[in-house]
């Protein structure tokens, strides 16, 4: 008798408001944490994007957008300091990055 029902006979009693929050909660446990970068990550960042673009080398940024991490694939173009992002032409089109969403940077070799 004491397992009649566990926890069945509490979700009628809940407000959809509870519900909505709920499920929302559960979504927000599977984002992606941004990293507060320390100084020489920034440093390395910095000095791996200025390689790439004197060299004309293509360049893996690893991007923090909408609480997830993704890649980003190609030829650094150009910087704005006043507007603190950088011109990355890919296959498909020229994008605007800002500095705060890049979380990594690496040179990709042609010779692989």
């Amino acid at each position: 008798m004491l397992n009649d029902r566990g926890s069945k006979k509490w979700t009628a009693m809940m407000l959809p408001e509870h519900l909505d929050l709920i499920k929302t909660w559960k979504q927000e446990q599977f984002y992606d944490k941004k990293r507060d970068l320390t100084e020489w990550e920034l440093e390395e960042i910095e000095n791996t994007i200025q390689r790439a673009y004197k060299m004309q080398k293509l360049v893996r940024l690893t991007l923090w957008e909408q609480n997830k991490l993704h890649d980003e694939v190609g030829k650094v173009t150009g910087t704005d300091a006043y507007k603190k992002e950088l011109l990355l032409d890919t296959d498909l089109s020229v994008k605007r990055i800002t500095f705060d969403k890049i979380q990594k940077a690496t040179l990709v070799d042609s010779d692989d």
